[in-house]
């Protein structure tokens, strides 16, 4: 999806910078905004792959378990970034 806008992009880019930046922009959010909980976040950063993956259905449907791997590992960084969060900055009231 993210190759309709961006053509000329190497893949490797999105899979090792861009997702993982926008994973950490949303542990942050779900830290120090109010109105972002913590599982919809994970959700979020779950479906980061689909940005790369999801350019067509044959795509998708040959490269599933690659969503399945990205996704979770872009969760655990998103819940990682969280935890130190709290546990730099403090519990929230």
């Amino acid at each position: 999806m993210i190759y309709w806008w961006f053509d000329h992009m190497n893949p490797l880019f999105a899979v090792l910078i861009l997702c993982p930046i926008i994973a950490v922009v949303l542990g942050i959010g779900s830290y120090f905004a109010k109105w972002i909980r913590l599982w919809g976040t994970l959700i979020l950063s779950f479906m980061l792959p689909l940005l790369y993956i999801a350019s067509d259905l044959s795509t998708l449907g040959s490269n599933i378990g690659a969503w399945f791997i990205y996704g979770a590992a872009y969760s655990v960084l998103t819940w990682i970034v969280y935890r130190l969060l709290r546990a730099i900055v403090g519990y929230k009231t």
